[in-house]
């Protein structure tokens, strides 16, 4: 690995990718970019609170059968990291770790900061650079390295990690797709309901095995 790379991104994914080069190249500059004020937000809500880091699932094939859109690539993936590295990265920093009747582990607190502390601090051990406030607006490769621009101004590395997250729209994606990548259209998973006033917030945070959910007046059921 070459000695700046850069991570966009400040959520789950962006920490674990600046986490994993600082330790797999510690001599290398690893600079993580996130656009808004707040790193690891969604870790935060995530489990209503509490963070279900991973599951107790035995065994890769079990374990990507339950993401049937991406359960070929992910079986590549969780064959260098999966559930149980997960459990096992976490407790050996210190965050003990519980699994649950239905299979979902979460920290012993049930509180998500434990996580979220956990991430920042191995970030700062790390001495990985933060820069918040920092909305990319595009990536231009240079030869073998990549200018990316700011607002503030540009900034060039050898390598770029691109943890955003996912895009409501496909022209979300534009930006990666002028870098020659190929991106499938994006699919709704997992998303909230914006339901002030309604009786249904009563049920904020009930988890059930299973069930059907269908909106009036259009052809959108899970």
């Amino acid at each position: 690995m070459n000695n700046r790379v850069a991570i966009i991104g400040g959520g789950a994914a962006g920490f674990f990718a600046a986490i994993s080069c600082k330790m797999h190249a510690p001599n290398a500059r690893v600079v993580l970019y996130e656009k808004s004020v707040k790193l690891l937000a969604k870790v935060k809500v995530s489990g209503g609170g509490r963070c279900n880091v991973t599951n107790g699932c035995q065994g890769i094939s079990t374990f990507a059968a339950h993401y049937p859109r991406g359960e070929k690539h992910l079986k590549k993936a969780f064959s260098q990291f999966n559930a149980s590295d997960t459990i096992e990265w976490f407790e050996s920093r210190g965050v003990q770790l519980k699994e649950e009747a239905d299979g979902r582990v979460f920290p012993v607190t049930d509180d998500s900061q434990t996580i979220v502390d956990c991430l920042l601090n191995e970030a700062r051990k790390l001495r990985i650079d933060i820069q918040l406030s920092a909305a990319l607006q595009a990536i231009q490769k240079e030869g073998n390295a990549f200018k990316l621009r700011f607002k503030e101004g540009t900034e060039q590395f050898d390598r770029v990690i691109v943890a955003t997250g996912g895009s409501p729209k496909p022209e979300g994606f534009g930006w990666l797709e002028s870098l020659g990548h190929q991106v499938e259209p994006p699919v709704p998973s997992l998303f909230t309901f914006n339901m002030p006033g309604q009786s249904i917030t009563q049920l904020m945070g009930v988890s059930v095995p299973a069930a059907v959910v269908k909106i009036q007046g259009t052809r959108l059921m899970e």
